[in-house]
């Protein structure tokens, strides 16, 4: 005797006494758990009031034939159907498979086996098929990749609930269209005939296309229906968002490449003037080397500070976090960086216009290469022969905004965002487009901002004549107290 299959069968036949041994046997023998009907109608009341799984009817009986009640249990309960025939109707029993009947077998066939083993056998066989298709139809249900039946001439033959959502349709309404009625001519085209190489190769090919800005992957896999009439699964999964990480990985990516060759520019460019103190020192050691001495030792000690910073600033964008940032006095800073920018070309004048207050933001040590690559483009794209540069600091209760104003040719109204894209000058140039473009990422990361008007506008250095020009850059950040309360 088998273990229980877990099975309740219905066994219908005009016969009382063949169907309660079939019962009995299939219940004793088996483990089968049974109920009985005698007739179509009766096998109806039953099925009505109680669950089964697979439905075993006599073929000849008065008033509904098997395949009449196999037809009507089909379009209510969808459950197996076994049909029971006598001997010499195989006529029927083709029609009855053809039909849809899930088996079929003769009275007599069932006598001669001991145990109704080939039944219980076949009933197994047919629950156990309908349940795997039933956990596939739920899969497939409760997916979110849309999931298609296609015949080779581009009618859907079966469509999943996620297609339903994607055409905002009824599954069933879909049944029957043409594949062009639900996506755009020239992509319908592409699927039906990638659906048609996988068919004649009998194997799934995947690919991919879009629509609009959405972009898609998908299977096609052979489905042989075994009637001549070919069809193709299509499964397609909605990749826009993946493409759009994999976009935002590149760019990430290609921001990297840009940091890494900046900050070897500013490096170079404090390497250069070590280099150029250096020399100095050498040829005038009777007279100020201890003061140039110094500026290369501090310089020494920015460049390392400034490699271990860059070094966070990567990691940050490499895996999307905030670096950290801790207050940095911002008047000591702007001092130096002046200085410096003094030093490298004598011929333009920096004036700090008012007092710079005794003021901390929060930043970090890269806060150098905002203010140094602010004062450098005002100097470098400076078409005037003795260029000028006015500096102010502004405070508020949170934020302090620093100024940097030139009287060179300006930046005309259209280009005054674009300037800070990446790559606007190119580190080959004179001039720090590309400085720009680090100075924008890092304020960013302070939780700044930086913007450009006209020097006019900002009302720095003469501007009374008509013919005042001119770029004013202004830098917001936040003090460093305001940053610790915002984030307490």
């Amino acid at each position: 005797m088998h273990a229980s299959d877990g099975l309740d069968v219905l066994v219908v036949d005009d016969s009382d006494f063949f169907a309660n041994v079939t019962a009995d046997k299939l219940e004793t023998d088996h483990g089968i758990r049974t109920r009985t009907a005698n007739s179509g109608k009766a096998a109806l009341a039953v099925l009505s009031e109680h669950s089964v799984d697979c439905v075993v009817s006599d073929y000849e009986m008065p008033e509904m034939s098997g395949l009449e009640l196999y037809r009507q249990v089909e379009e209510r309960y969808g459950i197996p159907f076994v049909m029971v025939t006598g001997a010499g109707d195989e006529t029927v029993a083709s029609n009855a498979m053809s039909a849809g009947v899930d088996e079929y077998f003769r009275k007599d066939e069932i006598a001669a086996q001991e145990h109704l083993e080939l039944l219980a056998n076949r009933i197994r066989n047919v629950v156990a098929q309908q349940r795997a298709g039933q956990r596939y139809e739920l899969l497939v249900d409760n997916t979110p990749d849309v999931i298609l039946n296609v015949d080779t001439d581009g009618r859907i033959a079966a469509a999943n609930a996620a297609a339903a959502r994607s055409f905002g349709s009824e599954a069933s309404e879909l049944v029957g269209k043409h594949l062009t009625a639900v996506l755009p001519e020239a992509v319908a085209s592409g699927r039906i005939e990638e659906g048609e190489r996988a068919i004649t190769s009998g194997s799934a090919v995947t690919f991919q296309d879009g629509i609009g800005v959405r972009r898609f992957h998908n299977i096609a896999v052979p489905v042989d229906r075994g009637s001549g009439n070919d069809s193709f699964q299509l499964i397609s999964r909605d990749i826009t968002q993946q493409k759009r990480r994999e976009g935002e990985l590149e760019a990430t990516t290609e921001e990297l490449s840009v940091i890494n060759r900046l900050v070897r520019h500013d490096i170079n460019n404090d390497v250069q003037l070590l280099i150029g103190w250096s020399e100095v020192a050498k040829q005038d050691a009777e007279g100020r080397p201890r003061e140039y001495l110094d500026r290369i030792e501090k310089t020494s000690y920015h460049i390392a500070e400034l490699t271990d910073v860059v070094g966070d600033l990567v990691d940050s964008i490499a895996h999307g976090e905030s670096f950290d940032l801790e207050p940095i006095a911002l008047a000591p800073l702007l001092d130096t960086e002046i200085e410096k920018r003094r030093s490298v070309d004598d011929s333009a004048t920096i004036t700090v216009l008012g007092e710079v207050p005794d003021v901390a933001v929060a930043a970090n040590e890269l806060l150098t290469s905002v203010v140094g690559n602010l004062l450098n483009n005002a100097v470098r794209h400076n078409d005037a022969a003795d260029p000028n540069v006015w500096v102010t600091v502004e405070e508020t209760d949170e934020s302090v905004t620093l100024t940097v104003a030139d009287d060179g040719p300006g930046i005309p109204d259209d280009r005054e965002d674009e300037i800070f894209g990446k790559g606007e000058m190119g580190i080959e140039s004179p001039g720090t487009g590309m400085g720009l473009y680090l100075v924008d990422r890092l304020l960013s990361e302070y939780g700044g901002r930086v913007w450009v008007e006209d020097r006019a506008e900002v009302g720095l250095g003469p501007t009374a004549s008509d013919d005042a020009r001119g770029a004013a850059f202004r830098v917001e950040l936040r003090k460093a107290e305001a940053d610790r309360d915002r984030t307490d």
